[in-house]
């Protein structure tokens, strides 16, 4: 059991170390001077070099990188070069956004998939089968940001059930700020409820024709209680994983969903700081969703041996061979 949560640690950590390292190369080699954007073009070359020197920008790289992830350890994401405030101050004001938004999402994705899975495999070469695999198909060609302008056009347009954008603060009036988030969560998360009900389907149909399953009912056991619960848990390990993966994607996702519904999240401030050249911003983000992707992947891990403990089991078997 340690073992398992050991080896898992250190390749997090070890992840976390590589992904940083190739996050900052790669915008270092992005072209654009930080002191220049600063200054402007008017500035003189004397005081390009000195702020270049306050910046620590003529030293070395892997000073400069030692330096960054040193701040980062302690919480210190730098400053933005458009605000002129912490990054850090900026990333938490937007993540009262961003978070919940993919919360919702994925919740809104489970909710729909999964039972839709189920129903599938349990009426194979039905009509109802036929149907999920129809709004599968259907999801699966529709990209995010058209949903959520159909949705805009139907909900917000057409009945006004909905605003078309903008968010209202949960200080402000909490119900409105979730109201603000429903329909973009619902244009994210129709597209991975597609992918999550085929794979459901899938994995349930594998698990109802293993041999345990014809074992348990030949004993009488309710149809209830073999699919519930001796098929899914079988058939949820790999949508646990698809799962954990959509969850990173929903970040990057928001990036375009924010700007279509106009909400002040945290793929809303990477946009702008992209087009205004804030690259402090988009190096803290970028790291940020990383460490988010890599923490996700690393809870579908320990997942795994909560839901089917041979893993864990058999991970520790190997080490002590």
């Amino acid at each position: 059991m340690f073992a398992f949560f050991g080896k898992r640690i250190l390749i997090l950590i070890a992840t976390l170390l590589l992904v940083s390292g190739m996050i900052f190369l790669v915008l270092k080699v992005i072209p654009g001077d930080p002191a220049q954007i600063i200054l402007g073009v008017q500035a003189t070359p004397e005081n390009l070099t000195e702020l270049r020197h306050k910046l620590g920008l003529d030293q070395p790289l892997t000073v400069q990188y030692w330096n960054w992830l040193s701040a980062l350890v302690r919480g210190d994401f730098g400053r933005s070069i458009t605000y002129d405030v912490p990054i850090s101050a900026l990333i938490v004001s937007r993540l009262t956004v961003t978070i919940p938004l993919a919360i919702l999402s994925i919740f809104f994705a489970v909710v729909l998939s999964v039972p839709l899975g189920i129903y599938a495999a349990t009426h194979r070469n039905q009509p109802g089968d036929y149907g999920v695999m129809v709004f599968s198909q259907i999801g699966l060609a529709i990209p995010a940001f058209w949903a959520g302008i159909l949705l805009i056009l139907f909900f917000a347009v057409h009945l006004q059930w909905f605003s078309a954008g903008g968010f209202k603060s949960w200080t402000e009036t909490p119900l409105g700020a979730l109201k603000s988030l429903l329909l973009p969560a619902l244009s994210l998360g129709l597209i991975r409820a597609a992918v999550l009900a085929r794979l459901t389907r899938s994995c349930m149909l594998e698990a109802l024709g293993e041999d345990y399953i014809r074992t348990a009912r030949s004993k009488g056991l309710a149809e209830t209680i073999v699919v519930y619960k001796h098929a899914l848990r079988n058939a949820l390990i790999p949508v646990v994983t698809i799962i954990g993966l959509q969850m990173g994607e929903l970040l990057a996702g928001a990036i375009v969903i924010e700007n279509v519904f106009n909400l002040p999240g945290l793929g809303r401030l990477v946009f702008l700081a992209i087009g205004q050249r804030d690259l402090p911003v988009v190096q803290g983000v970028s790291l940020l969703i990383a460490f988010f992707i890599v923490m996700v992947n690393f809870g579908v891990d320990v997942l795994y041996g909560v839901v089917d403990p041979r893993i864990r089991l058999g991970y520790g078997k190997e080490l002590r061979g």
